[in-house]
């Protein structure tokens, strides 16, 4: 399997959980972690324990440009998108492997059963979220990798979504993980959550722009609009929590229709 799969894994201060994700997939095949906070005594660390693993510091603008980095730098004929708090079960990648060998080029992208009964291979139809996805390197960078305009939320969703109109197909495989830990150390939850609303919010106004059009994205997501300035101004005198987090998501709208780049980051050093 070491030239035929390279793990890519982008991380963003998830020390405390990404080695339980590289422990999973094991020693057998090459794992890039782009590590998005330029940690480099995460650097040090995981490259001084694992032979297999070699981490690029990054600047953080995002998943999607880190991904497209992290395949790059990928001298293998497929890659493996994990993210730092999914664990492979026992037998996935091998899975993973067996099925891509099976199909060759009859299939665009390969994600995990998310029924740990099922030992099925289904057809997916419906773009979905995957935090675990297999592709051929080649066809990855033919359909221009993720749209990098997504700091964070829907380009999974977007990457699959163009998958599909292209008529390649996706397969939900039986290849199981658990995805539990959350992605980053809980000392940095306050920001971290700010900084997922204000991106959720942006992010689904331009995916249903980019898939519809920049009306319907708009009144599909102008409640979501209504009710988060409602809330704020409800709990600005009393909750100051849930007034950030209202404002993050009001905000991330507003940015959104006004076609601002995705240019919120979480306040973390």
């Amino acid at each position: 399997m070491k030239n035929f799969v390279t793990t890519i894994i982008v991380s963003f201060k998830s020390h405390n959980i990404i080695e339980n994700s590289i422990k999973s997939i094991g020693t057998k095949i090459p794992i890039i972690v782009i590590e998005n906070s330029k940690d480099k005594n995460l650097k040090k660390k995981l490259e001084k324990k694992y032979n297999n693993v070699k981490v690029l510091l990054n600047n953080n603008n995002g998943f999607g440009q880190a991904a497209n980095l992290g395949v790059k730098k990928a001298k293998t004929k497929y890659v493996l998108f994990c993210s730092p708090d999914t664990v492979l079960k026992p037998g996935a990648l091998k899975t993973f492997v067996n099925v891509a060998k099976k199909k060759v080029n009859n299939f665009g992208l390969l994600i995990p059963s998310e029924n740990k009964r099922s030992k099925k291979i289904f057809l997916i139809k419906e773009p979905k979220g995957a935090p675990i996805v297999f592709v051929e390197k080649k066809k990855f960078l033919k359909m221009k990798g993720y749209d990098e305009n997504f700091f964070l939320y829907y380009e999974d969703i977007d990457f699959l979504q163009r998958f599909l109109e292209k008529n390649e197909k996706i397969f939900q495989i039986p290849a199981y993980f658990s995805h539990k830990f959350g992605s980053h150390n809980k000392i940095y939850n306050r920001q971290i959550e700010v900084n997922r609303n204000w991106h959720y919010m942006w992010s689904k106004f331009y995916y249903i722009k980019k898939k519809d059009n920049p009306l319907r994205a708009f009144l599909i997501t102008l409640p979501s609009c209504l009710r988060a300035l409602s809330k704020l101004s409800f709990y600005f005198l009393f909750n100051d929590n849930k007034f950030l987090i209202y404002k993050a998501r009001f905000l991330g709208l507003v940015n959104s229709y006004l076609n601002n780049k995705s240019w919120y980051r979480p306040d973390i050093k």
